[in-house]
């Protein structure tokens, strides 16, 4: 996905964040032009970019990756993806786009933005533009008339420049069926994996070649910094037998807290589901949500379900079955739709829904289950969890108790103290980073120890059966270790490597063979897939495969991840065109069209720019990334 976004984010952010209603407009303020030019980020030819400006157009992008992704849009994976030069580049392109439009004598006129506002879907009350709704929409979003006006009209001006460059694209129907082609044909794949393991026994390693790979790779055997830790534990065990719960105390507990005695929910429902493919460039993605749309409107106006998803599901366990998911678990659900059936009645249809795995349509068939077992009959396991829970509490307090007591001792001693209470000192370690020691929040307790010195006391920890303190008692810098250290994974890396190349060698040879020699080493085979799949079946390991499928006529050679393969094609099934209905096929023109305008604007763009004098504050850049407390924005800036 991040490859995706990466190399489509500009053209998206193009559509999405600046196009439409949402376009950066330029307010000049009451500031001197000596005030910008001192606080600019940008300036093309005489023209500023402001920090704040910039600031704020990189918080509106953000927010939209965000609603787009949630808590999958991380800060690591926004500063990967550059977005602060795709904002900023589309700033640039947008006031480009602006001046050229003017010389080209495009305008848009006060009569033009009229009637494209009174048009605007979110305005109009059956069918009639409505001033309320215009007005209430301008409050929701704190606009005034003259800016969201701004707005509508440099975003009019910008659709009629793009018209005028795209005026003479077109679709020819060769390239609408070869796209059909691309997509809807299927393939076969033969291929013959290939160990390297067995090439490795004959291969002899000297000294020198060791020596000679130790020099050129010493930071792969880097050892990672290490910490060891000496912990007392307080397990809520050993305080149950003093905990004392009454039968009116488990009652009231129980009343409060039924749905956890209760058995699971299951729920009976139906999908539709319209598949996004990784990788999907914007285009692709906006055809998919208009096909799950269209299907969703064939529903309300009273098409059956189960009949729209044997014929549009891209499901394959449940198109055949009308869609029918059987009856699941919440758990078991795909990421996010859980939550929008617990807000449906039988019989609701809902979508469609965007999931990481495409757009849903979901009909809930029925609820059952998740009803609280009768009292009696779960009250001993009610008194049981009560008691957990009071004993962990004092579980807490004693090793809060023991935390202040250390701490405040003048000379630290951990084992002495442990002794006196009737506890034993665990010793953990040496660990690194990332390790787990069996112990809830294991990787965020080494995180956390890592910032105290040998000889201080962490803070006290819940260790999900009761809690723990602990105390560092020794800490290891990384360090590059010496040949003698590693000198058995370097022979055994270099062996593997040599054997890999002794594989592909043979490989090379096979891939050369006759076919009936081929068919003789009896091949693996793919089964039948479609590009439009996540990675080509069996051979998931393969980078880039799907590129070459036509190409494969001729047998290549391919490294995986442990593998050797030889890889050729042994079917490929052409897609009748005459299935091709109107709606795919103005579907694959719209995808089409829409490419072929993006490459034009993007060339226009790209040599325009060399006839403005365009200058780039890139240290202002990171100190004016804009952002707030409820999105992610990266540390810095590369």
């Amino acid at each position: 996905m991040l490859t995706y976004l990466r190399r489509h984010s500009r053209s998206w952010l193009a559509y999405t964040v600046f196009g439409a209603i949402i376009v950066v407009f330029i307010l000049w303020g009451g500031s001197s032009y000596l005030t910008r030019e001192a606080n600019k980020i940008a300036k093309i030819d005489r023209y500023i970019i402001s920090a704040e400006q910039f600031s704020k157009a990189y918080t509106d992008a953000l927010r939209v990756y965000q609603e787009r992704f949630g808590q999958a849009l991380t800060p690591e994976m926004v500063k990967r993806l550059d977005l602060k030069n795709t904002v900023l580049d589309q700033m640039i392109d947008e006031y480009i786009i602006e001046v050229d439009a003017k010389d080209m004598g495009i305008q848009v006129t006060d009569e033009d933005l009229q009637q494209a506002i009174q048009q605007v879907p979110a305005f109009m009350e059956n069918g009639k533009f409505s001033m309320p709704l215009y007005r209430r929409y301008l409050e929701y979003e704190r606009l005034t008339p003259p800016e969201f006006e701004s707005r509508q009209r440099k975003s009019l001006l910008k659709q009629r420049f793009l018209a005028v460059l795209a005026e003479n694209v077109i679709v020819p129907r060769q390239e609408v069926e070869a796209t059909f082609h691309f997509v809807k044909d299927t393939y076969d794949l033969s291929f013959i994996g290939i160990d390297p393991l067995p090439f490795a026994k004959d291969i002899q390693v000297s000294q020198g070649q060791v020596q000679k790979y130790y020099d050129a790779n010493k930071e792969r055997y880097k050892v990672l910094p290490k910490i060891t830790l000496a912990y007392i534990d307080f397990p809520a065990a050993r305080y149950v037998g003093s905990v004392e719960v009454t039968k009116d105390e488990a009652r009231d507990y129980y009343e409060s807290h039924k749905s956890e005695f209760g058995t699971p929910a299951k729920i009976h429902a139906r999908q539709i589901l319209i598949k996004v493919p990784e990788g999907a460039d914007s285009k692709a993605l906006e055809a998919k949500g208009e096909l799950a749309k269209k299907i969703a409107a064939y529903i309300g106006a009273g098409q059956d379900f189960a009949s729209l998803a044997v014929k549009y599901s891209e499901d394959e366990q449940t198109a055949g079955k009308g869609g029918d998911m059987g009856n699941v678990t919440r758990d078991s659900m795909p990421q996010g739709l859980a939550g929008v059936f617990d807000s449906m009645k039988p019989g609701e249809v809902k979508g469609p829904i965007r999931s990481p795995l495409g757009f849903h349509i979901l009909k809930l068939e029925g609820k059952e289950g998740g009803d609280a077992a009768p009292f009696e009959q779960v009250s001993s396991t009610v008194m049981e969890t009560l008691k957990f829970q009071r004993a962990k509490y004092m579980a807490k307090d004693e090793a809060n108790t023991a935390f202040t007591e250390l701490y405040e001792q003048l000379k630290l001693d951990f084992e002495g103290y442990a002794k006196k209470k009737g506890l034993a000192v665990k010793v953990l370690g040496p660990l690194s980073e990332g390790d787990n020691f069996g112990v809830q929040g294991s990787q965020e307790i080494i995180k956390k120890a890592f910032t105290f010195s040998p000889g201080e006391i962490g803070e006290v920890v819940d260790a999900g059966g009761g809690f723990i303190v602990y105390m560092v008692t020794r800490k290891e810098a990384s360090r590059i270790p010496a040949l003698k250290e590693v000198s058995d994974r370097i022979t055994a890396d270099i062996r593997k490597s040599l054997a890999q190349e002794k594989a592909k060698e043979y490989a090379g040879k096979l891939a050369s063979s006759s076919p009936g020699q081929l068919l003789a080493q009896n091949p693996s085979s793919t089964g039948e897939f479609s590009r439009t799949m996540d990675a080509v079946p069996k051979l998931s390991t393969i980078p880039m495969l799907k590129d070459d499928l036509d190409s494969l006529h001729k047998p290549k050679v391919y490294q995986g991840k442990d593998m050797v393969y030889v890889v050729w094609l042994k079917s490929r099934k052409m897609a009748d065109i005459k299935t091709m209905n109107k709606e795919q096929e103005q579907a694959i023109m719209k995808e089409l069209f829409s490419r072929k305008q993006q490459m034009i604007v993007d060339s226009y763009l790209e040599q325009a720019r060399k006839k403005h004098k365009i200058t780039i504050e890139k240290d202002r850049m990171a100190e004016g990334r804009g952002g707030s407390q409820d999105v992610p924005a990266p540390s810095d800036y590369n």
